[in-house]
């Protein structure tokens, strides 16, 4: 691919995936900063790899498959399960960091009533009901994107809605 159509094509999907993919980077790992770096090292494999993109799926899904990826190594490393047991030790000693303008909107979107019931469910159902209802992503996109069955998508889709329905329902009787 010439270098001057790679440019273009890597500004362009810049400019259209920035922000959704930030965000979807957020649903996984729930830190702002990380997710803005998960979103420049997207790009910067997009970049590295563009010109053997195959066609076969869209950018948008090829671009959300690298994301999910990237985000799911992430969950994995040391450096995630380090700083998830010294979060647990700063709000157990209530010792929180300060938080950035977009930590504090993004948690005040989290603590909407969906939204915070959304971020307990087990993240095999949360991916589906996000990608689904937030990224607009058909059953059969969802299905490329993380290589499962179109059926599998659809099952965790209902299984995902039943557990909101029962937590809605428990959390209506608390009230």
């Amino acid at each position: 691919m010439e270098d001057t159509h790679k440019n273009h094509l890597i500004e362009s999907l810049i400019d259209e995936y920035e922000t959704p993919i930030t965000k979807l980077a957020y649903f996984y790992v729930r830190d702002w900063p990380t997710a803005q770096d998960i979103c420049q090292e997207v790009f910067i494999k997009v970049y590295d790899v563009l010109d053997h993109f195959n066609h076969q799926s869209s950018y948008k899904t090829w671009i959300y498959r690298i994301t999910i990826n990237k985000c799911k190594d992430y969950r994995k490393s040391a450096y995630f399960r380090k700083n998830t047991v010294v979060d647990k030790l700063h709000k157990y000693f209530n010792k929180e960091i300060a938080a950035t303008p977009e930590q504090v909107l993004l948690q005040s979107e989290e603590q909407t009533s969906m939204s915070a019931l959304i971020f307990t469910l087990p993240i095999k159902y949360r991916e589906i009901i996000l990608l689904y209802y937030y990224e607009e992503l058909t059953t059969q996109e969802i299905s490329e994107l993380l290589n499962i069955n179109s059926s599998t998508v659809r099952t965790r889709l209902g299984r995902g809605r039943q557990k909101l329905k029962t937590m809605l329902q428990r959390r209506d009787k608390d009230e």
